[in-house]
């Protein structure tokens, strides 16, 4: 997810990207990444694979888990963020 800011805007930024890749709003996603300022790895793969999913019937994402190095590290200055989601 986002990288190198503090735990707070990391988490602040993450959410917004999960809560797209949520509720399978592909365009949605590629918008928020990019007027929000988050830099996303993979960003065009999930927002092709959320178009694709969609069309194969998936109706919504699933948050498993989410966290930041800052969690393992103790150190919450500079963190990169980290999602699990499951598409069904």
């Amino acid at each position: 997810m986002n990288h190198f800011e503090s735990q707070e805007i990391a988490e602040k930024k993450d959410f917004l990207a999960i809560e797209r890749i949520q509720e399978l709003d592909a365009e949605g996603l590629y918008r928020t990444v990019r007027q929000n300022s988050i830099s996303m790895c993979g960003i065009i793969p999930t927002t092709v694979m959320l178009f694709a999913a969609k069309e194969l019937g998936a109706t919504k994402g699933e948050l498993i888990r989410h966290a930041t190095s800052g969690d393992v590290t103790g150190d919450y200055g500079s963190v990169v963020g980290y999602a699990g989601l499951v598409v069904v």
